[in-house]
């Protein structure tokens, strides 16, 4: 055997050849030898899936976000302007403005309000907003329409919506509003708005009766049992607007930037406009969100660490069993932290390859989730999976490269935290105490 003196003595280069090689010889040896091969290839197993769990639950949850958000965002707008407070003729200048900002997608403007809707056999209360047909179209939830896709458009079409003689009496349904309403396409609703008009016989409530041209499902309850279209000019006329427009909607070509637009687009507003981005709308409701991700990293990075824990274990058995090794290394001229060295390799090699692996496998489980949905789907003989139910066909899984460098960087630290407390213990070993008890 090499001397170690020659290696790790004073003013020898750390994490030398000979330090790798006397770990990894601890490593690879039975049990009968005084080595922890069982209790490393544990710790390598729990480490490996616990690293893989939480790749996968957040990869999971982080695409269970992004189809709410798609579904969220492709019918709502990402910023709102409030402009029921400006001159008609500034409204029209500022959509254009609005328009023209780098970023922004479109901007619409909007009116809106309350109505009762009622069909022959049920009323209920929704909200209506009264769009431009050709931004109605352009909605991503209908734009990015797909044959076999549970939302956009379920039943009818958009041809009659504000064109011809009666497009300004069609009218889109939320899903979830012809449903309660019992109403199909072809059906008549009437609208009755609680804002009173003036005549001659003094005010009274408008009402009006509809033709249903087509159903639009959003996939957001939320919104599919509350919201219904009726063409602008027909909005301002039912609303009593004149020519005015109660909110200009803005969607962007990024949505998560959505904060970064409010002051600007607030500047060109001016004062007397209220602007807001869509997380003002339900701060409670995106702050669960936010809160249950942060939530269950720090569970499962918990997790990983309990799994960790058993290197602890396994290297202190290590240290109790190598310590007639230790001593002989020691008065051969090893230094202490050359001792400590050789221990941290040990416990480290396992954490970091464990985390590897983990990661390996983590990332090959969300590739390959499809197959995975399809293999539960074939052995238990049924669908865990409902479209009909949560509106998607597949489990949403989407990988984030940041999330695989926070645990990919958690489990290497945490695989070096815990290998310290028996690397110092074999370090502090006093050879003399180890030679005369062996």
């Amino acid at each position: 055997m090499a001397d170690p003196a020659a290696s790790t003595g004073k003013g020898a280069r750390p994490f030398s050849p000979y330090e790798f090689m006397l770990a990894f010889r601890y490593l690879r040896a039975r049990r009968k030898h005084g080595g922890v091969a069982l209790i490393a290839m544990i710790s390598f197993g729990g480490i490996t899936l616990a690293v893989l769990g939480l790749i996968a639950v957040m990869s999971i949850m982080n695409g269970f976000r992004a189809e709410l958000f798609n579904q969220l965002l492709g019918f709502q707008p990402h910023v709102y302007a409030d402009v029921r407070n400006l001159e008609p003729e500034r409204v029209d200048t500022l959509v254009e403005e609005i328009g023209a900002m780098p970023g922004v997608k479109s901007a619409d403007p909007v009116v809106q309000g309350q109505v009762m809707a009622t069909s022959e056999r049920y009323e209920i209360f929704l909200q209506v907003l009264a769009v431009q047909p050709e931004d109605l179209e352009a909605m991503d939830v209908i734009a990015n329409q797909t044959p076999d896709s549970p939302t956009g458009l379920t039943h009818g079409d958009l041809s009659e919506f504000g064109a011809g003689n009666h497009g300004g009496d069609t009218v889109v349904l939320g899903a979830g509003v012809a449903r309660r309403l019992g109403v199909s396409v072809g059906d008549r609703v009437t609208f009755t708005s609680a804002r009173a008009a003036p005549t001659v016989f003094g005010a009274r409530p408008q009402q009006k009766a509809y033709h249903v041209g087509a159903v639009l499902a959003a996939g957001v309850s939320t919104i599919d049992d509350s919201v219904a279209f009726m063409p602008l000019e027909q909005g301002r006329l039912f609303f009593v607007r004149e020519e005015g427009t109660d909110m200009i909607h803005v969607r962007l070509d990024n949505p998560d930037i959505a904060s970064s637009f409010v002051r600007p687009i607030a500047t060109l507003a001016g004062p007397n406009a209220a602007v807001y981005d869509y997380t003002q709308l339900d701060p409670a409701f995106f702050n669960a969100l936010q809160f249950e991700r942060t939530a269950m990293r720090l569970i499962l990075s918990i997790v990983v660490a309990i799994a960790a824990m058993n290197i602890i274990s396994g290297l202190v058995m290590l240290v109790k069993n190598k310590g007639r090794d230790i001593a002989i290394l020691r008065t051969m001229g090893a230094t202490r932290a050359s001792v400590m060295r050789v221990f941290l390799i040990v416990g480290a090699s396992i954490g970091v390859l464990g985390t590897l692996a983990g990661i390996v496998l983590g990332i090959l489980f969300v590739v390959n989730i499809g197959p995975i949905q399809d293999f539960i789907t074939w052995t238990t003989g049924s669908n865990p999976w409902d479209p009909s139910v949560y509106y998607l066909y597949r489990i949403p899984a989407k990988l984030d490269w940041g999330e695989v460098g926070f645990i990919s960087v958690f489990g290497f630290v945490i695989s070096l935290l815990v290998t310290l407390p028996p690397a110092w213990r074999a370090a502090r070993l006093d050879p003399v105490e180890a030679l005369r008890y062996e």
